[in-house]
């Protein structure tokens, strides 16, 4: 498969690669292991791309990979942002299992009066408790690299540097005095080229390692500054100016995919790597204002936050099909990465391998939760929790917090804050995808079977 590409963009990317012997020696990339590449959208609807049925973004490389490989349309997320998403992608866990349940943590600062790297620095003494616990976790990484992998982190990382997360190799160094917070260097990955992940796939193929590629681009997040003639190819279609740089940024990280997916192609890695597509929250933008978003979608619990399409993509390993009405999550995707390996995680997770009929029909649910943007406590960081959500097909339940209310002020984030709904929505969310008809009270059974589902899996550790 040829991936489409534009010449002002130099980029490739993706691969990791992984070894199956099960002892911690060396993995030898000869052995026919794959190598492992993760590609994660940023900021993106579940409905915006030209394969979900957008009739104006186009995302060719994207729908390629989709169409190739095992793709779930209806693949959920265990928080509406992007920290808390990405930290249980890596782990497999919940955010209330994980600790990681908002982008900062509050604390009190005076922001009129002090610069962005004096908040940075003030932050760093309250985020290093979550970091530090989180760290702490057995993740991805530290199983592949007990295998002998190489693993390279790019784009979006919060928990410190790409040393602290376990990788190999890395752009993140998470140093407030040098603007560190969500990515700082690695954010620079697709939008300025794709060279570090270059010279990573080279060196792997010349030590005849597997690798493991994070590759999690600013992309299409804000600031939404396509090139020119991205732009003017949506401005026609666009309701307004912001909503079509927006498009053209879903455009222009679709290209970065296909160059990314050609460069595997071009090192004849393509038969013996698993690539897995993500995105790590929903978006729709405000069409009266650049760079941002409107609710209900990030940071809500609705669809439009949590939504995303999943694909795995391994070719003559797991069947092409388009799967549009299983439920499944992101964190299934750590736990089928670890049994495609044959290793045993050192603790229990809530995912299951997707590749497996026999679990995903087991499955009765899954789950997503909600919190504030800020921690209001890093030693206890579900008192953030604003909702819970539990979908069992065809129903998903929205429950918001059962005691406290929701903070009215804005903390030390910076981001926008919403409030709780008051009561339990239920919502026949196969026949309406847009959460248009909440149905709670003509089905107040299904409330409480929900409810209580969703109370027999509910157990913060914090």
């Amino acid at each position: 498969m040829k991936y489409f590409s534009q010449s002002y963009l130099l980029i490739v990317v993706l691969l990791i690669g992984c070894s199956g012997s099960g002892e911690k020696e060396p993995a030898d990339a000869s052995q026919g292991h794959p190598n492992i590449v993760f590609i994660i959208s940023d900021d993106q609807a579940w409905t915006d791309y030209s394969f979900m049925g957008h009739p104006h973004i186009e995302t060719p490389n994207i729908d390629n990979l989709a169409s190739e490989g095992l793709t779930f349309t209806r693949g959920y997320l265990p928080a509406p942002v992007c920290r808390p998403s990405l930290a249980s992608l890596i782990t497999g866990l919940y955010p209330h299992q994980h600790g990681v349940t908002g982008n900062d943590p509050a604390f009190e600062f005076d922001r009129e009066s002090n610069s962005r790297t004096e908040w940075l620095q003030a932050r760093k003494e309250v985020n290093d408790v979550v970091t530090n616990r989180f760290n702490e976790l057995p993740s991805l990484t530290d199983y592949l690299s007990e295998l002998g992998y190489l693993s390279l982190q790019t784009g979006k990382w919060w928990e410190g540097s790409w040393k602290d997360g376990g990788f190999t190799h890395g752009m993140t160094h998470g140093d407030p005095a040098r603007g560190g917070r969500h990515g700082d260097e690695g954010l620079t990955i697709g939008r300025e080229g794709m060279q570090p992940i270059e010279d990573f796939m080279d060196q792997a193929q010349q030590e005849n390692k597997p690798f493991f590629l994070w590759y999690a681009p600013f992309m299409p997040h804000t600031p939404h500054t396509p090139p020119d003639s991205l732009l003017n190819k949506y401005l026609p279609d666009a309701p307004s100016e912001p909503i079509a740089k927006y498009w053209a940024m879903i455009d222009w990280f679709d290209i970065t995919v296909g160059q990314l997916l050609g460069s595997i192609e071009d090192r004849g890695l393509e038969d013996n790597t698993l690539v897995v597509y993500v995105t790590d929250n929903g978006w729709v933008q405000n069409p009266e204002t650049e760079n941002q978003f409107i609710w209900p979608s990030k940071q809500s619990p609705y669809d439009d936050g949590i939504r995303t399409p999943i694909t795995y993509k391994w070719p003559g390993e797991i069947p092409a099909r388009m799967d549009t009405s299983t439920f499944v999550s992101s964190n299934d995707i750590a736990a089928t990465v670890l049994d495609i390996l044959d290793i045993e995680p050192e603790r229990t997770l809530p995912g299951i391998n997707v590749l497996d009929q026999e679990q995903l029909q087991a499955r009765e649910a899954v789950y997503s939760e909600d919190f504030n943007h800020d921690i209001a406590d890093v030693h206890e960081p579900t008192k953030s929790l604003e909702h819970r959500v539990v979908l069992k097909r065809p129903w998903k339940l929205i429950v918001p917090k059962e005691e406290g209310t929701s903070p009215e002020e804005e903390l030390s984030g910076g981001g926008r804050f919403i409030d709780m709904i008051e009561e339990p929505e239920l919502y026949h969310i196969v026949n309406d995808p847009h959460e248009r008809n909440d149905v709670a009270s003509e089905h107040p059974e299904i409330v409480r079977e929900l409810t209580q589902r969703l109370n027999n899996w509910w157990s913060p550790e914090f």
